[in-house]
């Protein structure tokens, strides 16, 4: 594995890692006090923080690619982001008719899910 690589997933192990705890450790803190809405909202925002990590290490991992890597990663981005974009913004109106809400929390895991499936469909077709 190159020295970028390892640094990457040392760097998004570390924002994953904090991110679980502070997620867990939020939610247990709602569930057993009594707190106002404005700590509430406070403490869903700090698990913001170790995503920007996240970000962080990808985006440094990013400047390591090579031309065509960097070109396919574009490609998946794309596809993801016009696939789940559309397919919200459609879904939206279907909720309009009766079909069950879909909470805003799913869309990034949809995204990332996508995106990674995106990758493999432009790594295979610049083989």
């Amino acid at each position: 594995m190159k020295p970028a690589a390892k640094q990457y997933f040392k760097d998004l192990l570390i924002g994953i890692g904090l991110y679980i705890v502070i997620l867990i450790s939020t939610n247990i803190a709602i569930k057993v006090w009594e707190l106002s809405i404005e700590v509430k909202t406070l403490m869903a925002f700090s698990c913001a923080a170790p995503a920007l990590l996240v970000i962080r290490a990808v985006l440094k991992f990013s400047t390591t690619w090579d031309e065509l890597q960097r070109k396919k990663a574009l490609e998946a981005t794309l596809i993801s982001f016009l696939l789940v974009g559309m397919g919200t913004f459609t879904y939206g109106f279907m909720e309009m008719i009766g079909f069950p809400h879909l909470p805003m929390v799913w869309v990034f895991p949809i995204l990332y899910m996508t995106q990674s499936l995106a990758m493999i469909y432009v790594t295979r077709k610049y083989q």
